[in-house]
């Protein structure tokens, strides 16, 4: 698993959470929230009640095949765009830069996943046409 640091002591109790459900994981997207999850609890970046369960969601529905990693992002490009707004209308602009570029970041990983990341059909051996 991609972590900054192995033995990070999480500050957030929200992260640690998340961190918990991304332990024993082989998902890519698990991964990338592991590592992603401890840099922005070391940098004491927060996360809405509404993004933590989104994300906890998405990393065991891609671990368990029912929401491919494609939708994991696009879901989450969503979540945290909707907290930025939610966040700058609260006047905290440092969390809602943080969460405008996670839901920037979200969206290419979404993007850039679907051009390689084969459909159903294609794990059967199903080519387009």
């Amino acid at each position: 698993m991609f972590k900054v640091k192995p033995n990070h002591t999480f500050q957030n109790p929200m992260r640690q959470q998340i961190d918990r459900t991304t332990q024993g994981k082989t998902s890519d997207y698990a991964h990338a929230v592991g590592g992603v999850n401890q840099i922005l609890d070391r940098g004491n970046i927060g996360i809405s009640a509404r993004s933590q369960a989104s994300v906890m969601d998405n990393v065991k529905k891609v671990e368990t095949g029912e929401r491919s990693e494609v939708n994991a992002h696009q879901r989450e490009a969503l979540n945290f765009g909707r907290d930025a707004f939610q966040s700058a209308r609260q006047g905290n602009y440092k969390q809602a830069s943080v969460e405008a570029f996670g839901s920037t970041v979200n969206g290419l990983a979404s993007m850039f996943k679907s051009t390689f990341t084969e459909t159903p059909s294609e794990k059967q051996g199903i080519t387009p046409h």
